[in-house]
């Protein structure tokens, strides 16, 4: 069949981009492998920073989120140093809910939305062409039967092994990952954390525990491979051990493990041009696979595909040629790619830096500072935004008097 825009994959960034362009006046034909609109990705943190809550706001999404039961409040983090100040102001909110709940929400949204027809158990098996523009897909259906969808713009949503992105013979920059993905669900969590989530930055390790929906709490352990004992089966133990290191730790000795340990021993960061093709662009992972150890994903995937539907809507309803629309959406995706950059880097897991640890030093003592760094934290703001010589003259004047007024104190040790 014909339309306007065929996207293939139904999670986050192609329902996100399927919703808009529906809303936009465009007929949409939004392709999912899975036969069941309840199907949801089973390996994902899950996370969703402050940055996303602007477009799921837009999609009407925010506020059923919440009502579902999803987790949501301020993020602080506990480094060496201390906690950052929470008394920042103006940092926008998380929000934390399990793919079993968001991923039939979003498909539903899709469905429900004028213009867009949500096709499931379709596989696609090869692009259509001419010459070198891409001009639809030809699917397999769960009988064994073939069709064809054909759009003047073809959108891969299809995650980071993409099937599109593989057809079209779009060349990858794959990074290994230095930290392996531990994460299960606890409930009736003791805590005495100063806000709702938590973060250790353990230098090179890092642990998350956020609420989520079902009353659940996630507890997620991120550390370092060459820190990882030789065999390890007992991966509950593991994070039990692991957490109750920390300080200030959580009491997960008298609460209740609800889930199996989800496991991602290797989790490599991928990057795509996101517009390989005349015709064809990539959003959410198919084009950029971030480090599960700060979350951004699932907020990229909003944003990806918000930025694709507003960059081509207009040229695609106008009958225009995509190109020049195309490349705007380029331009709008390098703000990611750009914390991308930062991410390959991380994720050879070095230990923490000079401006790292003066930054983190300074984040317990100021609320600017602290604030400085979860807007970052939550891709609220660029991690440029932290190489400011301002920034760096306060962090270094407040990193003085707390040591002033800190020296001498039990369990102070700066370096």
């Amino acid at each position: 069949m014909e339309y306007d825009v065929v996207i293939v994959g139904a999670s986050v960034s192609g329902c996100t981009a399927a919703i808009l362009y529906g809303r936009a006046g465009l007929r949409v034909a939004l392709l999912e492998k899975h036969r069941s609109i309840n199907t949801h990705k089973r390996l994902c943190g899950h996370f969703l920073l402050g940055g996303a809550q602007a477009p799921l706001q837009r999609l009407g999404l925010w506020d059923e989120l919440l009502a579902a039961g999803a987790g949501t409040g301020d993020v602080s983090i506990r480094t060496e140093y201390g906690w950052t100040d929470p008394s920042r102001a103006g940092v926008p909110p998380f929000l934390n809910v399990r793919r079993v709940t968001l991923d039939p929400i979003l498909r539903g949204r899709a469905a429900d939305t004028g213009g867009v027809d949500l096709l499931l158990g379709r596989t696609v098996t090869g692009l259509l062409t001419e010459g070198r523009r891409v001009t639809g897909v030809r699917a397999r259906l769960l009988d064994g039967t073939e069709e064809t969808h054909t759009g003047r713009l073809i959108v891969g949503a299809d995650g980071y092994r993409s099937k599109v992105a593989a057809l079209a013979d779009v060349p990858e920059r794959f990074t290994p990952n230095g930290r392996a993905f531990f994460y299960t669900y606890y409930r009736n969590v003791r805590h005495t954390l100063p806000t709702p989530a938590a973060v250790w930055w353990n230098d090179r390790d890092w642990v998350v525990l956020g609420p989520t929906d079902g009353g659940l709490i996630e507890v997620a352990v991120m550390p370092a491979k060459d820190t990882l004992p030789p065999v390890l089966t007992d991966h509950a133990g593991y994070i039990e051990r692991y957490v109750a290191s920390l300080p200030d730790a959580p009491d997960l000795a008298r609460a209740e493990r609800v889930a199996k340990v989800v496991i991602a021993p290797d989790y490599p960061l991928i990057r795509r041009h996101p517009t390989p093709a005349p015709g064809l662009a990539l959003i959410g992972d198919a084009a950029l696979t971030a480090d599960p150890t700060p979350a951004p994903g699932c907020t990229w995937a909003l944003l990806s595909g918000q930025w694709l539907a507003d960059a081509t809507a207009p040229a695609l309803l106008a009958g225009d040629d995509s190109a020049a629309a195309l490349r705007r959406y380029r331009r709008d995706h390098r703000a990611i790619e750009r914390e991308h950059t930062f991410m390959r880097g991380d994720a050879e897991v070095p230990p923490s830096n000079r401006v790292q640890r003066l930054l983190q030093e300074a984040a317990v003592h100021d609320p600017e500072v602290s604030r400085r760094l979860a807007l970052v934290g939550m891709q609220a703001a660029p991690t440029t935004s932290l190489l400011n010589p301002a920034l760096a003259v306060r962090a270094l004047l407040v990193r003085h008097r707390g040591r002033r007024r800190f020296t001498g104190r039990a369990g102070y040790a700066p370096r």
